[in-house]
Parts: C-alpha cells; structure tokens; sequence
C-alpha cells in the first residue's frame, strides 16, 4: 500500500487537462534538453502539477548555468508557494545564489542562518520586497536574525512588521491552510518581540506584549510557559503558578513539557513553601524517572532509522499505542507541532497528486511523473520521520536538564528547611491563600476558581499564596 493515508482526489479544471495533455504531447521528442525541461515545467504547472515537477525544477535549476530567466523564475515561486520550501534546502548554496527567486533567497538565508551567518543572510534577505508572497515570513527571519546580531530595536521594529505583513497577507489568499500558516507567523512574531524584551530585562513590557497573543492562537499553549517564566521573574511567583496549573486541564494532554514542574518548583520555594517544592520534585522523579531511562534506550536502539519514526507517528495518528507511554506523551506534541503540520500537509497532497496522475492514460511523461512524486513523498516521509527522532531527542534533553534542575531544588529545600529550624519566627498555622496576595495588571481580571477548568479561564488563574519566607 503506497499510503495509509485515505485522501480526496484532486479537482483538476479544463485548463489543467489541457496543459497536462500540451506537455504530454511535446514530452520526450528528440532528447530532453534544458528547453525541453523549461517548457514542460512550465506547463505542468500552470496544469496545478506542482509536486510531481518538483525533482524536474531542482535538476533544472543545477543544470542551468545562469540564472532562470523571468518565467521560469514565476513558475518556480509558484512551486514553492504550493510545496513550501523545505524540499529545495538541499540545493547546494551556490546553486542557491544564482537564482533571483525570493523564495531561493529565503532558503539561502536560511542556510546561512544555522552557519551563524547572520550579516550574510540579512544581505539576502534584503533584495526581497516587501510585496512577495514570503515577506511575512522574511520579516521574521530578519527579526530573529538581528536579535542574534544583539540589535534588541532592530528586532522588534522587525517583528512588528512581520504582525502586520502577515495580517496583510492574510486578506489576500483563499486557501485556509495558508491564513493559517500567516495567522501563525504573526503569532510568532508577537512572542518574538516579547522574547526579545524578556531577553533585555524588560519583563513587565514582555508580559503586555504575551499577552496579546489570543488563546484560540495555535502557539498559545506553548507560550503560556513563557509567559509563566516572565511573571517568574516579575516576581509574582503566585501568577506563575496560577498560569502552570492551567496545563493540567484536559485540554491541554497533548503537551509534554517537563520543565513546568521544574518552574512550579521553583515557585514554591521562592514562596518559601518548601513541603510543597519537594512534593513537586518528588512526583516528578517517581513518574519521569524510570520513562526517562526507558526513552534513551529506545533512542539509542533505533538511532537513526528515520522511516521507522516516521511509520511509528503514523501508527500512532491511527491509535495504535506506541511501545512506550512516554512515546504517545511526545508524540502528541510532535503532531501539534506547526513545522510537522506543514510537512504533513505537503505530503498529503503529493499523494492526492499521485492519484491523480495514476488516472491518466499510460505514457512516458505519467510514468515519469508518478516516479517523481513518489520520490518527491518518500523524501517528505524521511524528513518527517527525522522530525519526530528530533522531537523525541529533544524531549530526552529537557528530562535531563528538568532532573539536573529538580536535584539542585531538592538540595535547596534542604539547605533552607535546615536554616528555618533555628528561627523562632516560623509561620505556622496561617490561612494559606488570601486574595490580597493576588497582583494584577491592567489586562487581568479577578473571579474565583470553582474547581473546574473553563476554556475561557485558562492561561489566567492566579494563586493567592502568602510567602512564608
């Protein structure tokens, strides 16, 4: 079976029908020269055969010894609007170079940015306009890319225009899965630019910029430990707390984030509650401890067999428990991850287009093209599949590093429970929660907790803890 995917067939209009049947005719006629390859390209496309081009586009590009003049340098910006960009990172950069494409320029930056390039990618960056179909994106690398360059109001002013590039954007496509890829980006760039003001100690202006960030956002969850570290360090360890129990609403189960008890923790003891920090520690080790081993062995055992990830996140989308529970744990995250949805979404319609061109009548072109695009799918399969190794290897890292901060906690209640037994003025016996306790600002609002969790009150609970320190 090629797929365990169950997908829709393509609508394919009159003009697709005709384009395919054009480059049909045309195709393999004396040898297949770079004209021949320019023209089918181009046809197909207009076609909307978008994947099953795509290894025919990246050869061509190779092979061409200068840079693609200005249709080809259109049908290619198409491709790319379609399949996104991660199949072309492979390119080799001087290849990457030569093109004018913006999208090839985004890629280039890209590589040049996980080199610690960051002057010579902004230099890319800055030849795409501000009217292409990636600037959204752009302005979000360029803002990224000057926060590295420790340039904290370049970065912001960056990322705003990044917010309003992609709510511009969104009011000019159709495809719902593109306002959500740009409704996503904004969202980025909002938690950038708080990342930034956090990162220069700027805490009470990093948490009003959070918090602008809706809770129907797709990055929301993920930014809500953020903001539970900025309330940290505004040293409203009660707001901390209050934002972490939000992630033991059911609602939010597909998270695996060990470094929220890790940060409740410290709450706790900064509160000088110090029953309540070890309590937390020692819940932690006895669950996490004992999967933790048992998920470096797996991973150590399966190195990196990346087809196997990628069969055990697609057993795992169709219920099938995993050899581990902590696996299912990860790869509930994984899933939601917005870069494996993208991923995802652009394997599925490869295949869509696979089923459509298995419909057409037999010839050399359909057979080239079904060998292109089940390539094209088994490349996307291998990427996700490293993907999820990576997710869980990340998930491995933020264990130990949760164990190494839980041990220095536990040490640390020690040291100071030890200090307390020679004071005579321990608080004993003292109502443990008042609301006078409770800090707000002018975008948090007060009402009680009734025990139960309601959407609209997640990422807003307080704690009304007195420290006993």
């Amino acid at each position: 079976m090629f797929s365990k995917i169950l997908l829709a067939s393509l609508i394919i209009v009159p003009t697709a029908w005709s384009s395919y049947e054009t480059a049909d005719r045309n195709f393999g006629k004396g040898s297949i020269s770079l004209s021949g390859y320019r023209r089918t390209i181009i046809q197909l496309v207009d076609g909307g055969y978008y994947y099953s081009v795509v290894p025919w586009m990246k050869d061509y590009i190779v092979k061409n010894n200068k840079s693609l003049d200005s249709e080809m340098e259109e049908t290619l910006d198409t491709i790319l609007y379609h399949t996104g960009v991660k199949t072309f990172e492979s390119l080799p950069e001087d290849i990457l170079r030569r093109s004018r494409s913006g999208n090839i320029k985004y890629i280039l930056a890209k590589r040049l940015f996980k080199k610690g390039k960051h002057q010579e990618a902004l230099n890319e960056l800055s030849n795409i306009s501000a009217d292409h179909s990636a600037y959204p994106f752009v302005a979000n690398l360029k803002a990224t890319l000057y926060s590295h360059l420790n340039n904290p109001k370049e970065a912001e002013t960056q990322f705003k225009d990044c917010v309003n590039a992609s709510e511009r954007r969104m009011g000019k496509v159709d495809s719902t899965t593109q306002k959500d890829q740009l409704a996503t980006n904004r969202d980025y760039c909002i938690a950038g630019a708080a990342r930034v003001q956090f990162a220069h100690n700027e805490f009470k202006k990093s948490e009003l910029t959070y918090l602008d960030i809706s809770k129907d956002s797709f990055i929301w969850p993920e930014i809500l430990f953020e903001e539970a570290w900025t309330s940290y360090y505004l040293k409203n360890y009660n707001r901390t707390l209050g934002k972490l129990i939000s992630y033991k609403a059911p609602v939010f189960d597909f998270i695996f984030k060990p470094e929220v008890e890790v940060l409740t923790a410290l709450a706790y003891m900064k509160l000088c509650l110090y029953e309540d920090a070890n309590k937390t520690v020692d819940g932690f080790y006895n669950e996490l401890l004992k999967p933790s081993r048992d998920l470096r062995n797996f991973i150590l055992t399966r190195k990196k067999d990346y087809r196997y990830y990628y069969n055990l996140m697609a057993d795992h989308e169709e219920n099938k428990p995993a050899p581990l529970a902590i696996i299912d744990s990860i790869l509930k995250t994984v899933r939601k991850d917005a870069a494996y949805i993208e991923m995802k979404s652009a394997l599925m319609a490869s295949l869509n287009e696979y089923n459509e061109l298995r419909k057409k009548p037999n010839g050399s072109m359909r057979a080239s093209l079904i060998k292109n695009v089940r390539t094209l799918a088994d490349e996307y399969r291998t990427t996700l599949g490293a993907y999820v190794r990576a997710g869980m290897v990340s998930k491995y890292a933020e264990l130990y590093s949760a164990f190494q901060g839980m041990s220095y906690i536990k040490l640390e209640v020690l040291a100071q429970r030890k200090e307390r037994l020679y004071q005579s003025d321990v608080i004993s016996g003292k109502k443990r929660g008042d609301v006078k306790y409770i800090e707000r600002n002018d975008k948090q609002y007060f009402w009680t907790f009734n025990g139960e969790f309601w959407a609209d009150e997640l990422g807003d609970y307080v704690f009304a803890l007195r420290s006993e320190c």
